[in-house]
């Protein structure tokens, strides 16, 4: 049996393809990846899967339109009748003047070694069960009352993207990706059941913490669910543990893409340039930071991408966009590129103050920490915010108890302007997108 084809011939022919079939432009990804995945439960192994896939997808221009096909069929027959569907599915599209590849003096002219790809000793398969177990077993012992878990799992990927132009730009990368998370389940004194789930993510190996240490975080977070009373309804201050304060960076982006604000579904449209946060908020993404979980040496266009503050100190200084919503704002782009069309953060986090966790928890004197929020409760048309959520309720400055069924409410407007506390615990591990802990001076809080 012949060897595949290196996907790098894959993407060359699949161009010429294109260009044969009648394509003006175009553009493709071809990646292959592979990945295990395992699922440990009381000691049994519930899940092992180990696959492999290969894939390539299209964008075609012709005549100003543009279509985006993909297929897993990657013999000649296979990406002939891509090309030749790519351009028929482009010549029904209505024409638009954005629709066209990037000039080429915008692509990166550079694509930094961001070490994105771990070449060490990755588990073998024992080893990651081994693993897993290791991990359920250090959370089921660290307490009595945590009496079962729902799962364990492990997860090892590794990719290679290469991305082609018609006009002459190329690149190739390859990312790796390591996971390792535990779901307990803890009872109280009444018989009530409580879950949580806790995790880290790095593109190393080597990175992850051991499981005794990941054990220990997960027990003390789902332990602290037990017991939860209601919270009283009033406007008090609240406090976003590092996860859901990553949830309020998001919505700050999202209302700060391109793509949102030329269709006019963002509140801060017209807000470039003007203060839309306390100066303690400054939002940044970064894509050349070194083993980042959401590094990247170039945008998915291909577009130069570098280190920019979004919000600086409380300040909207840009939009984030690719090229189609840079055309359309007559702005630069800025990086965010998703390839195919669309904009996307790269590591984009909170930067941290100087305040410990403990410091802005005893701030509070009366309040709630939210660790926990259900749904998708933010308008970014209109900036309101009402989001049903679980957490602590703080009396003294102290955790005094857990709290359910909560609901926080305000404009986003408000809330970025009541942030008076950020604090020193940025931890890129927990996502792309990640924040340190952050405390809002007021929100209304409504209990059951």
């Amino acid at each position: 049996m012949s060897a595949a084809p290196d996907i790098r011939d894959l993407a060359a022919r699949a161009l010429r393809e294109a260009k044969r079939a009648g394509a003006d432009e175009a553009d493709l990804r071809v990646f292959e990846s592979r990945e295990l995945q395992l699922v440990v439960r009381l000691g049994e192994v519930e899940v092992l899967k180990e696959a492999g896939d290969r894939g390539v997808a299209l964008r075609v221009f012709t005549g100003r339109r543009r279509a985006v096909v993909g297929t897993t069929e990657l013999d000649p027959d296979g990406l002939e009748r891509l090309a030749r569907e790519a351009v028929a599915l482009a010549a029904v599209c209505e024409p638009d003047d954005t629709h066209r590849l990037p000039e080429p003096g915008l692509y990166a002219a550079e694509l930094p070694d961001l070490d994105l790809c771990d070449d060490g000793a990755a588990p073998d398969t024992a080893s990651a069960i081994a693993l897993a177990r290791a991990l359920e077993a250090a959370t089921l012992g660290a307490d009595p009352r945590i009496d079962n878990c729902q799962q364990s799992r492990f997860t090892r990927s590794l990719t290679r993207t290469v991305y082609v132009t018609s006009n002459g730009f190329e690149a190739d990368w390859r990312r790796s990706g390591y996971s390792l998370a535990i779901q307990p389940v803890a009872r109280g004194a009444g018989g009530e059941r409580v879950t949580d789930t806790w995790f880290q993510r790095a593109p190393h190996f080597a990175d992850l913490r051991d499981p005794e240490a990941l054990a220990a975080e997960a027990a003390r977070r789902v332990l602290r669910r037990l017991d939860a009373r209601r919270a009283p309804t009033g406007t008090f201050p609240v406090v976003f543990e590092p996860r859901m304060a990553a949830r309020l960076a998001a919505m700050v982006f999202h209302c700060a893409a391109g793509t949102a604000v030329w269709r006019g579904l963002s509140y801060l449209a017209d807000r470039r340039g003007t203060r839309i946060a306390s100066d303690r908020f400054t939002l940044v993404d970064d894509p050349h930071r070194p083993r980042g979980l959401g590094s990247r040496p170039c945008d998915g266009e291909g577009l130069a991408c570098r280190r920019l503050a979004l919000v600086d100190g409380g300040v909207l200084t840009h939009f984030a966009t690719d090229l189609e919503s840079a055309r359309r704002l007559d702005l630069p782009p800025t990086g965010h590129g998703l390839w195919g069309g669309g904009v996307g953060p790269s590591n984009l986090h909170l930067a941290p103050g100087p305040e410990s966790p403990a410091a802005i928890l005893a701030g509070a004197k009366r309040g709630l920490v939210v660790f926990d929020m259900m749904g998708q409760g933010f308008d970014a048309t209109s900036g309101h915010w009402s989001q049903g959520c679980t957490g602590l309720w703080i009396e003294d400055g102290a955790a005094a108890h857990a709290v359910s069924e909560v609901t926080i409410a305000g404009h986003l407007d408000e809330v970025l302007a009541g942030v008076d506390a950020v604090g020193d615990d940025l931890d890129f591990s927990l996502g792309a997108v990640a924040s340190p802990t952050l405390r809002v001076a007021a929100m209304t809080v409504a209990g059951s």
